[in-house]
């Protein structure tokens, strides 16, 4: 007989272990690509950007410049309460008071909408460039920000906020991620640009 210590659990757990971790391992590597992955030019818009001219031509407008430097390295303390204000007022009553979202926003209401999704370290809001949060704001969830016919309960601010006031909310939204967030993005959006 072997004068081996037994393990004091049975084998099959400590393969379900090792099975956990590489499962896990796989994920994060998907993920880090996901977040990483090279996209065309036109992608760059968002998730079921238009791929014609035509349906470009419909797309609607935003100046690039309303977008640009809401998340910049130090955010503007005058900035971010008005945005928190703004927040409050507007958007909490969907997305949270602490931007947690609704209960299962990944998963269909029965109307076949989505629940308003986080706007925390949790979601998706930050792999989005700053132009297309804007526009998704001022427009609501429309081509080119979703795939046409795609419905939503977004409703689209441009004749409720200012320009200024729906960066206010970004710029709120934003000094709420974490460093490894904010660092996550910038290295994301700056591989998606030089694609």
């Amino acid at each position: 007989m072997s004068d081996a210590p037994k393990p004091p659990y049975p084998k099959w757990v400590s393969r379900l272990i090792t099975a956990s971790v590489i499962l896990f391992a796989a994920g994060f590597a998907g993920f880090a690509y996901w977040v990483t992955r090279p996209q065309p030019r036109a992608e760059l818009a968002g998730p079921g950007a238009p791929r014609s001219e035509a349906a470009r031509a419909d797309a609607p407008r935003t100046e690039p410049s309303s977008a640009s430097g809401i998340f910049a390295k130090k955010p503007d303390p005058a900035l971010i309460a008005l945005g928190k204000t703004v927040y409050d007022r507007q958007c909490a009553s969907c997305h949270g008071a602490n931007l947690e979202g609704q209960p299962n926003w990944q998963r269909r209401l029965p109307n076949g909408r989505m629940p308003a999704p986080p706007h925390d370290d949790s979601s998706h809001t930050w792999h989005h460039p700053e132009r297309v949060l804007f526009g998704i704001v001022k427009h609501g969830v429309v081509p080119p920000y979703a795939p046409p016919g795609y419905q939503s309960d977004m409703p689209a601010f441009k004749d409720t906020l200012s320009d200024d006031e729906i960066r206010a909310v970004l710029a709120f939204i934003g000094s709420r991620w974490s460093a490894q967030i904010l660092q996550w993005r910038k290295e994301a959006l700056a591989a998606m640009e030089a694609k």
